[in-house]
């Protein structure tokens, strides 16, 4: 696995149990459940807590003035936690920490900081944190279905990739690269080759999807776009979420979007879904909280919702989201879970 490629992380057991204690003034963004659950695990109350409710920009320019004397900042949760600790961070210039409670996504290894403006994704700012904490206690807490899904925005290279390809042979910009496209899918195998220990969500496990996370978003800020790893996938789970009005595990709903594109892209489809199966993802309608309906209404709206917002070029300007193709969908899971 590549290291020292992207943000600072530090690794270890009870590594944050004192870190409280060493900055005072300091403001901990997270949400009630997770400050329930982990409130015994630090030694030291913060002196402020400040619980996360939306990622829409008008409430996060709120925050951002009501908090604008803090000096320090830690991100204490998940990818939403995260993105308004690096919007709070970016706007007020306060020195960021971050303290994964989970390895679900890859907003704390990302510059760009993914806010919602009506509902609709959308990425803005420059977010650099002074350091990342990965306490392994910590994250061995969460629900294992949480950490699994790490794998999402590490598999969603898979179909970012072809995507790219064909903005490429389309004349789009960013250029294809082939020297960086062999070493997205060198990450990429080893992560899947170690799918067992992400099951497990071992420390190995977890130091395999943060070190992937992190060289990814790095590269995301040398190479100045995400074309390797997102493209029709993500799109899907940002129509997902517009359609139904509904949060999800984020790397959960990336997985089903990279099942289902690269069976669009034909595409080994085959190996997508036994990679996500491996790691012990479920990915069916009812394990996202979500009916058929929902993603019906999802998939016959998706190819003009991403010619409406615009997005990059993907298989979704080539080929329509169709009711026959929804049935081969439905099969695929049907005979897999």
């Amino acid at each position: 696995m590549l290291i020292n490629e992207g943000f600072k992380i530090e690794y270890g057991r009870g590594i944050t149990r004192n870190l409280f204690n060493a900055f005072q003034g300091s403001l901990v963004i997270t949400l009630p459940e997770i400050w329930d659950a982990l409130e015994t695990s630090f030694s030291e109350k913060p002196e402020q807590i400040l619980f996360v409710e939306t990622l829409e920009i008008d409430e996060l320019e709120k925050l951002s003035e009501d908090n604008r004397n803090i000096s320090t900042i830690f991100g204490l949760g998940g990818g939403r936690v995260a993105d308004v600790a690096k919007f709070l961070h970016w706007k007020n210039r306060a020195t960021l920490f971050q303290i994964p409670t989970i390895v679900s996504v890859d907003a704390f290894f990302t510059h760009e900081i993914a806010i919602r403006d009506n509902g609709v994704v959308k990425y803005i700012g420059d977010a650099i944190p002074e350091l990342i904490y990965v306490d392994y206690d910590i994250i061995q807490k969460a629900p294992v279905k949480l950490n699994r899904s790490g794998l999402g925005d590490i598999l969603s290279c898979h179909t970012g990739l072809f995507d790219w390809q064909l903005a490429d042979r389309q004349g789009e910009k960013p250029e294809w690269n082939e020297q960086l496209a062999i070493r997205t899918r060198k990450v990429l195998n080893d992560v899947t080759a170690n799918a067992a220990e992400i099951q497990k969500v071992s420390e190995k496990g977890i130091k395999m999807m943060t070190e992937a996370l992190n060289w990814i978003g790095n590269q995301c800020y040398v190479q100045k776009h995400p074309r390797f790893e997102e493209g029709s996938e993500h799109h899907f789970v940002y129509n997902l979420e517009y359609v139904t009005g509904k949060h999800f595990i984020h790397g959960q709903a990336v997985c089903l979007g990279c099942f289902i594109m690269s069976l669009l892209q034909e595409n080994e489809p085959e190996k997508v879904l036994r990679a996500v199966r491996e790691t012990g993802i479920y990915i069916t309608p009812e394990s996202l909280g979500v009916s058929w309906d929902e993603i019906r209404d999802t998939f016959l709206t998706l190819n003009a919702f991403v010619r409406k917002e615009k997005l990059p070029y993907t298989i979704l300007y080539e080929k329509d989201m169709t009711e026959n193709f929804l049935k081969k969908i439905k099969m695929a899971l049907a005979k897999s879970y």
